[in-house]
């Protein structure tokens, strides 16, 4: 008898999330959980792609991408816009909320194997101006906003309101595609650089800083102050706040909440997400320290996920081997399986755990060492039956385009000083290693 350990590489994961073997249950889920896990990290790398270029930017590309055979990068830039808009409507949702408007936001767009990169480009563009017509009904519902401005020599006051009617123009406007840095001579074009997830305290905020420009001589040098404001100050802490709601979104809904559901983070990140959702609430910002947090909970995130998708791999190749499942338990770094064939009654089962780093480790587990020479003849019969079905699991993602690696030790007496102890918690018996 042999132990074995087989290697799913990392990298291989998302093809096989995309419809290569996973197509319904638990399997979609866990495909899901890993498509999303990767989006959000490509959709971070991007740093959050200026808003409105998104959909139409893809749809000019895919005709190179085609023409370069690069179907896998299409599929991953259409994921990663995906999740990119999907933080988009969790902030339209917390504006309306922090409003008391009730809006029909739509629903982020869950990731699948039946999510393709057309259907991606038609969901983005749609979605994108829904979101823009979203904002422009809370700016519409939003009280009417006063400014008074007192003059510093004589006490006067000024009511801007007649200024703050004439740029509310400019405001709706910013939902417009975004455009490149424009000169300070005009603030209408410098209202137009807000961001447009910008919630509705920091529109009111620059709405009364350029309702308060005079005009003359002196407006050039309060409009550079009031771009240099938004460019500097405003749109950072939104695309800030947009980079926490890319996590949050991926963290609270859809396939990848579903399968976190289940564990817990490491203890130094049970509270990364909600401090996450404050930000998205508006009440905290990203700082650094936050930021890097955030960056390591997804990074556990999107291993949990990888490891949950090949436990379910192996357990629907072992049960198509006619394998039932007994248990599954998780570990600090693993996820595990006990499984076994109908005929073995309570002698036997395989055992697999799906290590860190994606490392299967499978055996055979006995519940009493043989007592003759049949039963251990037998014992080995179902080792073999245990390799054979994990040769399938190693058939399976080969064919989806998963690297794998399949290792055999030389055999071993079972209770030997040579068979290394696994971490799980531990069974009476005996352990045919596989």
């Amino acid at each position: 008898m042999s132990s074995g350990t087989m290697v799913v590489a990392p990298a291989g994961l998302p093809i096989v999330a995309a419809g290569a073997i996973v197509v319904a249950g638990a399997y979609a889920v866990t495909a899901g959980a890993v498509l999303v896990a990767r989006a959000v990290g490509a959709a971070t790398e991007s740093a959050v792609r200026a808003i409105g270029e998104s959909g139409a930017a893809l749809e000019r590309e895919i005709a190179a991408i085609e023409a370069a055979e690069a179907a896998g990068q299409w599929r991953r830039r259409a994921m990663a816009d995906i999740v990119a808009v999907n933080a988009r409507l969790r902030l339209v949702r917390e504006r309306a909320k922090a409003a008391g408007i009730g809006l029909p936001v739509p629903p982020p767009l869950a990731l699948s194997a039946e999510v393709t990169p057309a259907l991606a480009v038609r969901w983005v563009s749609d979605t994108e101006y829904q979101i823009a017509r979203l904002h422009k009904e809370i700016d519409a519902a939003a009280p009417p906003l006063r400014v008074v401005l007192t003059a510093p020599n004589t006490g006067a006051d000024r009511d801007l309101s007649a200024e703050l009617d004439r740029y509310r123009r400019a405001v709706a406007d910013r939902h417009a595609p975004r455009r490149g840095p424009v000169a300070a001579t005009s603030v209408a074009d410098v209202i137009g650089l807000l961001d447009p997830d910008a919630t509705t305290a920091e529109l009111e905020q620059m709405l009364a800083a350029a309702a308060a420009i005079p005009a003359g001589a002196e407006q050039p040098m309060y409009l550079r102050q009031l771009r240099y404001q938004i460019v500097t100050e405003l749109n950072p802490a939104i695309e800030r706040r947009r980079l926490a709601a890319t996590w949050v979104s991926a963290l609270d809904d859809g396939p990848l909440a579903e399968v976190l559901s289940a564990v817990d983070p490491p203890a130094p990140l049970r509270g990364t997400a909600r401090a996450l959702r404050e930000v998205v609430e508006g009440t905290r910002d990203l700082t650094p320290e936050l930021r890097r947090e955030g960056a390591r909970l997804m990074d556990w995130a999107d291993e949990t996920a990888g490891r949950a998708f090949v436990r379910d791999l192996v357990r629907r190749c072992l049960a198509e081997d006619g394998h039932e499942v007994l248990d599954t338990f998780e570990g600090k770094d693993f996820s595990g399986l006990r499984m076994a064939r109908p005929g073995w009654a309570d002698e036997h089962a395989t055992v697999v755990r799906v290590h860190h780093g994606n490392r299967i480790e499978h055996h055979l587990e006995a519940a009493r060492s043989p007592l003759s020479d049949s039963e251990k003849a037998t014992g080995e019969e179902r080792c073999a039956v245990a390799n054979a079905a994990m040769r399938t699991v190693a058939a399976a993602a080969a064919a989806a385009g998963v690297e794998v690696r399949l290792e055999e030790t030389p055999a071993q007496v079972a209770g030997a000083d040579a068979v290394e102890d696994i971490e799980t918690a531990s069974r009476p018996g005996v352990r045919y290693h596989t």
